[in-house]
C-alpha cells in the first residue's frame, strides 16, 4: 500500500487516465503514451476504458442527488453548492411521475452541454424508473438513457441497481451494468459491461451526500475491436464525498489485465484526501498524480 506521497511524480498524458483525479472543466490529451522513471517504462494505455467505467459508475452518484434535489421541493437547481451536490449543476431540471407503484424521475440536462459541478459535460437525460421511495430499505431501479451525452460521448444501454440496507444500517447498492460509450469524434465504441456492490459506510443515516464515504467491489470488462481489457476490485475502493475530496478514490486497489500487454495494479492509498496512486507493473512501481479528461474528445 502506498505510504510515502513524497516519491518523484508524474502527470499522466495519454495513457493511464483515471478521471475520479484533479478537477478540469475542460479535457487535456497530449501524445505521450507512457510514464517513464530513470529509464524504466510503465504501459498504462487504458485512458478511454478507465474513462467509461467511470461515466457508468457516476450515474448512481447523479441519481442520489437529484432524489435529494426533486425531495428538497425544488425540480430545478438554482444554487447547487447550496444544496451540497458535487455532481448537479443549476442547468439541471428534475421532473417525476408516478403511476400506481410505479415512479419515473427524469433527469434532464438540456439539449446543450451542461457543465456540472464534477467538471462533466452532460446534455440529454437519464431515466430512472423504480418502485417505492428510492431510499427505502429494498427498492429496484433500472436506469436508461435518452440521447444522453458526457462530454460529447453519448452513453447507450441499461444499468440497474438492486437496493438494500444491511445489518449495519449501511446502504448497499449491487449494481449490473451493460452498456456501450460511442467515443467523439468517430473515436470507436467500447462495451462495457459490470457486477459492481456500492456501500456507503458512513452518511446512511443522513441525506446531505457530502458525509458520504462509499466503498466498492467487484469488476468489470471493457471490449474494444479485439481488445479486451478486465478490470478486479482487489481491495474494496473507498472515496469519500467531502468537498475537496470526492473526485479522488483514495483508497484500494485495482488489478487491470489487458489483452497483449502484462496486468497492470493501481494502489489508491491509505485514505488521505489526495490524488496520488502508485502503479505497478512488471515490477516497476511509479507514483502518478491522477488527472481529469475526456476519452475521445481530442480536446
Amino acid at each position: 500500500m502506498r505510504t510515502n506521497k513524497f516519491k518523484s511524480i508524474f502527470i499522466i498524458p495519454l495513457g493511464l487516465f483515471i478521471s475520479l483525479g484533479m478537477v478540469f472543466n475542460s479535457c487535456e490529451l497530449s501524445d505521450q503514451a507512457d510514464i517513464q522513471d530513470n529509464g524504466e517504462t510503465v504501459d498504462v494505455s487504458v485512458e478511454n476504458e478507465l474513462y467509461t467505467a467511470d461515466v457508468f459508475d457516476e450515474v448512481i452518484e447523479v441519481a442520489d442527488e437529484a432524489v435529494d434535489l426533486y425531495e428538497s421541493s425544488s425540480s430545478s437547481l438554482k444554487s447547487a453548492n447550496g444544496f451540497g451536490y458535487s455532481r448537479l449543476s443549476e442547468c439541471v431540471t428534475v421532473t417525476r411521475e408516478v403511476e400506481q407503484s410505479t415512479i419515473v424521475m427524469t433527469i434532464n440536462f438540456g439539449d446543450t452541454n451542461c457543465l456540472c459541478n464534477d467538471g462533466r459535460e452532460r446534455r440529454g437525460k437519464i431515466i430512472m424508473t423504480h418502485e417505492g421511495r428510492y431510499f427505502d430499505s429494498l427498492v429496484y431501479i433500472t436506469f436508461s438513457f435518452e440521447d444522453f451525452f458526457v462530454d460529447d460521448n453519448q452513453v447507450v444501454g441499461n444499468k440497474t441497481v438492486t437496493q438494500t440496507v444491511n445489518a449495519d444500517s449501511q446502504r448497499v447498492s449491487s449494481i449490473v451494468i451493460d452498456g456501450s460509450l460511442i467515443l467523439a469524434n468517430n473515436g470507436g465504441t467500447i462495451t462495457y459491461s459490470s457486477e459492481k456492490n456500492r456501500t456507503i459506510v458512513e452518511g446512511s443515516d443522513t441525506r446531505t451526500k457530502r458525509d458520504d464515504v462509499i466503498e466498492t467491489t467487484g469488476g468489470s470488462t471493457l471490449t474494444t475491436d479485439s481488445v479486451q481489457v478486465v478490470m478486479t476490485i482487489l481491495e474494496p475502493l473507498v472515496r469519500k464525498n467531502e468537498i475537496g475530496c470526492f473526485m479522488y478514490i483514495i483508497q484500494g486497489i485495482m488489478q487491470i489485465e489487458k489483452t497483449g500487454e502484462s496486468v497492470l495494479t493501481i494502489d489508491y492509498g491509505d485514505g488521505t484526501c489526495d490524488n496520488l496512486a502508485d502503479v505497478t507493473q512488471d515490477g516497476v512501481t511509479t507514483t502518478i498524480e491522477l488527472k481529469r479528461k475526456c476519452a475521445g474528445t481530442g480536446n
